[in-house]
């Protein structure tokens, strides 16, 4: 499976290459979505956390939140943040297998990793998060969007595959959920974004979608067994 590999080495490597000191604008959509009164109940999960800035964002406006990744080094960031926030805790985990949560959640965030498992990861992550899910919560997902579903060869490491996947295949797969809010981003604009008080749909996005990102909010109907 790909995420045993990328957990290896590659996403300790990525936490080293991509230095960030802020917060996400998809961070930041998310918190323009839901009413700040009603988040303030809300125990939050992020899956693929990096260096935990948005954790540290969030932190200040829901009940708790936890983060998962496979990263080592995004986990000692989480040990540092819960010296300070009582609110926060994190575990290590291959988010492509099984894992156990540290609670259940009314929202999880997929947080711009899934294009770095395959299609059956995917599947078990699905399966782990409806597990995690509190009746009615929700899933946040961010990631590349693309035409048609694609994968390469990962640039920094030849043995994996990035895919790139349409918003069918989103839809498919979150079928036991209700569809409440879809934004189309332009990767290169992404700090931009955040310069903006309120993010608008951005009309000024290029037909090419080398460069599409989007959110998507999914609402988990019913009771799921």
């Amino acid at each position: 499976m790909q995420g045993k590999e990328y957990i290896k080495n590659d996403a300790n490597q990525w936490f080293d290459r991509n230095k960030t000191n802020t917060h996400n604008c998809f961070t930041e959509y998310l918190l323009q979505i839901f009413n700040k009164c009603n988040f303030k109940s809300f125990d939050v999960a992020e899956f693929g956390i990096g260096h935990c800035n948005n954790i540290n964002l969030l932190s200040h406006y829901v009940k708790t939140i936890d983060g998962y990744d496979g990263s080592s080094k995004s986990l000692k960031t989480i040990d540092l943040l819960k010296q300070k926030s009582t609110n926060i805790n994190g575990k290590q985990v291959n988010l492509g297998e099984k894992f156990e949560g540290i609670k259940k959640y009314d929202l999880i965030i997929y947080g711009f990793f899934t294009y770095m498992i395959n299609d059956k990861e995917f599947e078990i992550l699905i399966n782990n998060s409806k597990k995690l899910l509190k009746d009615g919560g929700y899933i946040f997902i961010y990631d590349y969007l693309s035409k048609e579903n694609n994968q390469k060869k990962d640039f920094h490491n030849k043995e994996l595959f990035v895919y790139k996947r349409n918003l069918n295949f989103y839809l498919s797969r979150f079928k036991d959920f209700t569809f409440k809010d879809y934004r189309l981003f332009d990767n290169r604009e992404l700090q931009n974004y955040l310069l903006s008080d309120i993010i608008h749909i951005d009309k000024n996005i290029n037909s090419d979608d080398y460069n599409w990102t989007f959110s998507g909010l999914f609402k988990l109907e019913g009771e799921i067994k």
